[in-house]
């Protein structure tokens, strides 16, 4: 087997709580190489998290269908300032001068601000955010072979085939002169997949590089998802999505603050509150139902969108210390009782990744209920501690993928998503002005599908083994 050439990529992550981007410069092969060069976030001003969780709104309200949520767009950013935000019928027109000086400028004129202008603006952040990155490591772009552009979920419901993710890879190729890899997930959910998770076969990228397999990671950020690595074989990963990470918790503090707070920072409100232990199997039943069923009980692999999840009445009557307690030792609880049904050796290294591990009240109920679950002792570190950076994790997976999918290598496995076979994804975008790099372009010259974005061919099982 020939050796394989390491690329020099970027990755780019903007998660479900939609409060800036993360950008990843490594070094890595798509395969056993995976070395991180430098990391930097953009975080998101007041008015661009508005208008781009009014898109959600509008997106979700019309069931991922893009036109129709196009058409609903400039009513919706006012629904969801009266509904969301809290802003007053009298304020809204105030509030929609601001948010439409803030995307235009204030010297131009609009009528209304429309979906695509946001979808747009996204994509110009993401490229602020890879200049920025670039720029503070030293680099030019003309030394980037590739950048894995993730995009911004929106809608992700597997069970009708729709998982949106917006962002227009061209106009960021051309804004960068680089080649641009996204669209990840669509051709797993064509398949039959769940779309989610994605991580996990870069998580067992660094747990064979550190040579700490088996091994267990837990991802907490609005959702929690699961990578349980058994060996040195893709094919027996074992991912799902599990619950809610910090989802419900954001929820819950949003509601109680009328929107002045959105998360229970550092565990502040949780601390001082008490679990009351049984609502923990009654969030279990009534907290995400799904089909009729509560999500919890449906077997993995599995995905969740952020929307699925809700409040349950039950909580009503706690204070907002104790509704938090609640819900973070929800968080765990749901990670345990999903790995009570699974059946299987359990590791005892843990690896926590994602900023929903900074709520000291998560981390100390996954602690004490994981040790009593193995009953021995566990070895349980950040992300940080095992020297990968929590922060750039996510990133840094998809500059990982965007390698693997110009190599027409798989991205999800039967285990993962519930693909029925290992298969691979992603859309290539080469800048219109700039010739992709040498090596992008032997990759594809041999792998042409991967510039229309559709696979004829999958690899076999046989093939994916060796590769």
């Amino acid at each position: 087997m020939q050796p394989r050439e390491s690329l020099t990529v970027v990755g780019t992550m903007t998660g479900t709580s939609m409060d800036g981007i993360d950008v990843d410069l490594m070094i890595t092969d798509g395969d056993q190489q995976v070395n991180e060069v430098g990391h930097f976030s953009l975080s998101y001003t007041d008015n661009c998290k508005i208008i781009l969780k009014a898109a959600e709104f509008a997106i979700r309200k019309r069931m991922g269908v893009m036109e129709a949520a196009r058409a609903y767009y400039p009513q919706a950013i006012r629904d969801y300032l009266i509904r969301e935000v809290n802003v007053s019928e009298m304020e809204v027109d105030s509030k929609l001068e601001e948010l439409s000086a803030y995307l235009y400028g204030t010297e131009s004129v609009h009528s209304a601000i429309t979906l695509d202008d946001v979808i747009r603006h996204s994509t110009d952040l993401h490229a602020i955010a890879v200049k920025k990155l670039l720029e503070e490591m030293g680099y030019v772009a003309s030394e980037i072979d590739v950048v894995g552009y993730h995009g911004q979920t929106m809608f992700h419901k597997p069970s009708i085939g729709k998982s949106v993710i917006v962002g227009d890879g061209q106009a960021l190729a051309d804004q960068l002169g680089i080649t641009v890899v996204n669209d990840f997930r669509s051709n797993d959910v064509a398949a039959g997949g769940q779309g989610a998770p994605f991580a996990p076969l870069y998580h067992q990228a660094l747990a064979k590089r550190d040579g700490k397999i088996p091994m267990a990671v837990v991802n907490c950020g609005g959702i929690a998802n699961i990578t349980l690595i058994k060996n040195e074989n893709p094919l027996d990963l074992i991912a799902y999505d599990v619950g809610p990470g910090n989802g419900l918790i954001d929820k819950l503090v949003k509601q109680r603050t009328s929107n002045k707070e959105n998360m229970d920072a550092n565990g502040y409100y949780g601390l001082r509150g008490k679990v009351h232990e049984h609502l923990l199997d009654v969030l279990y039943e009534k907290s995400i139902i799904r089909e009729g069923q509560s999500y919890f009980s449906m077997p993995p692999p599995k995905s969740l969108d952020i929307g699925d999840m809700q409040l349950i009445e039950e909580l009503n009557p706690l204070s907002l210390e104790d509704a938090c307690a609640t819900l973070e030792a929800f968080t765990a609880y749901t990670i345990i009782k999903s790995l009570e049904s699974l059946n299987v050796k359990l590791s005892r290294q843990w690896v926590l990744a994602g900023g929903g591990w900074n709520n000291p009240v998560i981390r100390r109920e996954l602690d004490s209920r994981l040790k009593q679950l193995l009953n021995q002792q566990v070895d349980i570190r950040t992300a940080d501690e095992m020297g990968w950076n929590s922060q750039g994790l996510e990133a840094q997976i998809f500059a990982y993928l965007a390698v693997r999918s110009l190599n027409n290598e798989p991205l999800s496995v039967p285990g993962t998503t519930r693909v029925p076979k290992p298969l691979s994804g992603g859309h290539a975008y080469v800048p219109t002005q700039q010739e992709p790099t040498q090596k992008v372009k032997k990759l594809l010259d041999v792998n042409p599908a991967v510039l229309s974005g559709y696979r004829e061919e999958t690899i076999s099982k046989k093939e994916f083994v060796m590769a």
